[in-house]
């Protein structure tokens, strides 16, 4: 039964929305020597590497966090230059991390 409902779902009759549209917005992104960066995040904010990921390029993202303060900031970055791409706080009843 779990298998015919996920074809129905699937197929071109289960897909009755439109699909949605794709913009493209503008942010403007900080950016600055890496090593400065990385430094002034874990020593301003007190926020350490929660995840690490790495494209193919080489290129890392990387999620900083401070459980205490419940802030995070994440951060693209290569061997030299690093641009934070967001930062906040967490709601009170957001138990990630």
């Amino acid at each position: 039964m779990k298998r015919l409902l996920a074809l129905l779902l699937l197929s071109p009759l289960g897909l009755m929305a439109q699909s949605p549209e794709v913009i493209e917005l503008t942010k403007t992104i900080r950016c600055g020597d890496a090593e400065y960066v990385m430094t002034h995040f874990a020593t301003e904010y007190g926020e350490k590497p929660l995840w690490v990921g790495k494209d193919m390029s080489g290129t890392h993202i990387t999620l900083l966090v401070n459980k205490d303060k419940r802030t995070w900031t994440m951060i693209q970055y290569d061997s030299r230059l690093a641009c934070v791409l967001g930062a906040g706080e967490t709601s009170s009843s957001n138990e990630v991390f």
